[in-house]
């Protein structure tokens, strides 16, 4: 009766390994395959990586340029107005050309741009109505020229 079981564990024990005995070619194939994957995966990593530093650098710039274009509009010393209108008007078109340099979505951008406009048409309106000189008009509209031109500078 032991001979029986030893020899039927023996026969199921052959059998099971002839069932997962691959060949060296077979082997070979499944090792090059695990390592084909391994070396895509890893690929897809550092492609990731690379990727995430690049938008990294990216925001980096971006926020040196609109400091740089801050502190070249601080520079830009405020002219000397004969009035309060005069002073207010030249304070909201500085207020929007600091928003358009800090925008950061398009709409926001076009936002910027539209009150940049409706700024020195109200400047221009001011004047019109004589509520501010000819001299004040054009003490804010360089102001405002000297403003962009030194953001734009800095790019």
């Amino acid at each position: 009766m032991k001979k029986v079981t030893f020899l039927s564990m023996m026969l199921s024990g052959a059998l099971l390994y002839s069932c997962n005995n691959n060949t060296p070619q077979e082997k070979a194939e499944n090792a090059m395959e695990k390592t084909e994957e391994k070396a895509q995966d890893a690929a897809s990593d550092a492609e990731k990586a690379s990727d995430k530093a690049a938008h990294i650098d990216l925001e980096k710039t971006i926020y040196s340029n609109m400091a740089a274009a801050n502190a070249a509009v601080a520079k830009i010393a405020m002219p000397a107005l004969s009035n309060s209108k005069a002073k207010e008007l030249c304070s909201d078109l500085g207020k929007s050309i600091v928003d358009r340099i800090n925008a950061k979505t398009n709409d926001n951008i076009i936002e910027a741009e539209k009150d940049i406009l409706e700024d020195r048409t109200d400047v221009e309106k001011a004047f019109l109505e004589k509520k501010i000189s000819a001299q004040d008009k054009d003490h804010i509209l360089k102001y405002a020229d000297d403003c962009l031109e030194a953001a734009r500078g800095t790019l």
